[in-house]
């Protein structure tokens, strides 16, 4: 948990302080253009067809019962694969760089050659990131996410300084959009390095195993409806107001949607240990245990996501304007609380679920769950962005929490056994119940975050009212205190272990 905290804060910390250079360097239509970069390479993930959900849950069971010839057998096949659709997808973004700088998206006629370049190196970008999905889904198989988050770490400081450099230098988003391709490619190098020493044992050799082949095909069928599932409910709303409003919009939409999905990828990053967790404990037959970790959990994730997102849905217009300027926060305010509420409501239903589901063997059902999440969303982006702009997508995410909670309350009791009232009374009551006081005092406070100074102490003092209040009610209990206590010792014997050597 702790190493996926780093892990995830460091790229919320990274974009915080890049975000505003980058809207300055490249104006607004420019920090759309290479957001777009990654709406266009989501589309064609679909090629990879789930196999990283497959490859991290089978190297679990694998790697639990000690089965070094399936490892092999498994990591073998699925490689070749993701080489198969990285140049696939490769060669097709590439190709049909002028006709989406031209035909789909409104481009500025000033900078469309560069809109030209910028999509041919996303193609170039898909080929790098598919690889790496293989990378991670092996380490998280491993349960190594300190791994996992020192490879992202390391590459987000780079990309992110050696591209700021391009953009001041005068290479604009195409030398931006470059060094970030540049350092994914050569994070690949990393996981090459890494997953060898991890499994010392590990034979690599050519050819399509058909043990594997059959393994897998189980989940190819619902990783492909998955990545479409999650390509139309997170990629279709910038592809519209790209095309309908103009790639400015999606510039300024795409302030706030950084934002809630950093913070949500941090809350849910940090409880990311529960999907090889669950293999392994389902794999061996232990359901009292996963209940536990479950309940457990659910009562932190619940803490933890009122901790970010409260001091958002009160004050995250007097951070908009403190970070990008009152101008472009005037224009994204409005999505940032629609967005906010959709992720804390999403944190309460499906976060932590969603990896037990499909670790637990039902991908089947987490499939339906989310094609009829995404079908709702892209409904509501298809007829509310023509009649609202950003906002419109805004309502739109928000009105998929009501498949996200309808999911929660079938899968809950279907595959965990626990019923919903249980969860809220256990898990839930108490943080929301410290999260409506914590609402109150920062609404009361919003007077005196008017700087950055003041934004910075009223949300550190809110933050630390609310842990205090929660060892008192309960909601931090023996296991948090347990953890901090374990981590304090670790650190102390680390530096006993420093000032020992000679």
């Amino acid at each position: 948990m702790l190493t996926n905290a780093i892990g995830y804060a460091t790229p919320v910390l990274i974009n915080l302080f890049a975000t505003p250079l980058l809207l300055q360097g490249l104006g607004e239509s420019g920090y759309g253009l290479q957001n777009l970069v990654g709406v266009i390479a989501g589309y064609f993930a679909v090629l990879d067809m789930g196999l990283d959900i497959s490859i991290s849950k089978f190297l679990a069971e694998d790697h639990a019962h000690g089965d070094t010839r399936s490892q092999n057998r498994l990591l073998s096949t699925t490689l070749q694969l993701y080489v198969i659709v990285g140049l696939v997808g490769m060669v097709s973004i590439s190709l049909s760089a002028n006709f989406l700088a031209r035909q789909v998206f409104v481009v500025p006629s000033d900078i469309v050659k560069q809109a030209i370049y910028v999509f041919i190196l996303a193609g170039i970008g898909f080929f790098a990131n598919i690889l790496l999905s293989w990378g991670r889904a092996v380490v998280t198989g491993l349960q190594r996410f300190d791994l996992w988050n020192g490879v992202t770490i390391t590459s987000n400081l780079i990309s992110v300084g050696i591209g700021l450099g391009a953009v001041f230098a005068g290479y604009g988003v195409v030398g931006y959009v470059l060094a970030r391709v540049t350092v994914s490619i050569l994070s690949n190098f990393a996981y090459f390095f890494i997953i060898p020493r991890l499994l010392p044992s590990v034979r690599l050799y050519w050819g399509f195993d058909r043990t594997v082949l059959r393994r897998v095909r189980g989940y190819i069928g619902s990783g492909i409806l998955i990545r479409i599932a999650g390509l139309l409910g997170n990629g279709l709303d910038r592809t519209l107001i790209g095309a309908w409003v103009g790639v400015a919009a999606v510039g300024v939409y795409a302030v706030p949607l950084l934002m809630v999905t950093s913070l949500s990828g941090l809350v849910s990053g940090m409880l990311a240990f529960t999907f090889p967790l669950s293999s392994e404990l389902a794999a061996t037959g232990r359901h009292a245990a996963l209940q536990d970790v479950y309940i457990r959990s659910s009562r932190f994730i619940a803490a933890l996501a009122s901790i970010v997102f409260v001091p958002i849905l009160v004050l995250g217009d007097v951070f908009l304007s403190l970070w990008i300027g009152p101008s472009t926060a005037a224009k994204a305010s409005g999505v940032l609380y629609l967005l906010a509420l959709a992720g804390y409501l999403g944190m309460f239903a499906t976060t932590l679920l969603n990896f037990i589901v499909v670790a637990t063997g039902h991908i089947g059902t987490y499939t339906i769950y989310a094609l009829a999440r995404a079908g709702t969303i892209s409904l509501g982006y298809v007829l509310l962005i023509p009649l609202f702009g950003i906002e419109g997508a805004g309502v739109a995410v928000l009105l998929g929490n009501g498949i996200e909670w309808i999911f929660f309350t079938f899968a809950l009791r279907r595959y965990l056994h626990i019923a919903p009232r249980t969860i809220f009374q256990v898990a839930y009551l108490r943080p929301l119940l410290l999260a409506a006081g914590m609402a109150g005092i920062a609404f009361l406070l919003r007077p005196l975050a008017t700087s950055w100074v003041g934004l910075g102490l009223v949300v550190i003092g809110l933050e630390f009212l609310y842990v205090v209040a929660g060892f008192g009610m309960g909601v931090f209990g023996e296991t948090e205190k347990r953890a901090v206590l374990g981590l304090w010792q670790m650190v102390r014997k680390s530096e006993q272990g420093i000032e020992e050597r000679p």
